[in-house]
């Protein structure tokens, strides 16, 4: 049986001379079953790129989505904005979840899509929330703290309700859902650390970085099995 194709959105440094993706994304995806496929920042070829793809990942990144996109004005702690990054993983984003494509969210891919959704974000958290201890010291990928997984949801069927330990490496965060998400794990602080959407299709989001944080936690793989799954079954 062949490999379901699975996209995986890139990041750009600050300086835009390249493109770059963590191994652990690509490594996860081959041992959940998946081919990896990079696709590169392109809005207006979003419709050509989906068409390569049996599932897709929106990747994190050193960026933070613009606060225009769900009503309001760029604070002083929002951080650095990839304008192009961001109007590409919307496009990829919208045709997906139109198709009924599976879509995973890691980290600002969940942002993205409770903003997509019409949700909002905290532009920055200690700002915002006075909520402090989400941008863990290295190592980056050893989890540092535990989310609750609520029963009944799609995240549970693959990793299990109750207890999760995940890693964290994010200013920002889900405010408020968009409409047709629900919560799927929340933290000890009460902030959304995993988001999904009601219905069939897979579209599931998470806060922290599961392929990063397997290799101390085997049950974060089961998170890109889930994704591969669904799109083997198209």
């Amino acid at each position: 049986m062949s490999r379901p194709r699975i996209g995986l959105t890139l990041d750009r440094p600050a300086e835009g001379a390249r493109y770059e993706l963590g191994l652990a994304y690509v490594e996860a995806v081959e041992a959940a079953g998946g081919l990896p496929i990079l696709l590169p920042h392109a809005a207006g070829l979003a419709t050509e790129q989906l068409a390569l793809l049996d599932g897709l990942v929106l990747s994190g990144g050193a960026f933070d989505i613009p606060p225009e996109l769900y009503g309001e004005a760029r604070r002083p702690a929002c951080g650095r904005l990839d304008p192009e990054r961001t109007a590409a993983e919307l496009a990829l984003l919208r045709g997906a979840l139109a198709s009924g494509l599976p879509v995973l969210g890691i980290c600002g891919g969940m942002q993205l899509m409770a903003v997509a959704a019409g949700g909002t974000l905290y532009q920055d958290l200690p700002a915002d929330a006075g909520l402090l201890g989400h941008e863990q010291p290295a190592p980056k990928d050893a989890p540092s703290h535990e989310v609750e997984v609520a029963p009944g949801t799609r995240l549970a069927a693959l990793v299990g309700a109750g207890a999760l330990a995940v890693n964290s490496t994010h200013h920002q965060a889900v405010r408020t859902l968009g409409a047709g998400l629900v919560a799927s794990a929340v933290g000890p602080d009460g902030l959304v650390e995993a988001i999904e959407r009601a219905g069939p299709a897979f579209a599931l989001g998470v806060q922290w970085h599961p392929e990063a944080a397997l290799r101390h936690e085997p049950r974060h793989l089961a998170i890109y099995r889930g994704l591969v799954a669904a799109a083997r079954r198209g």
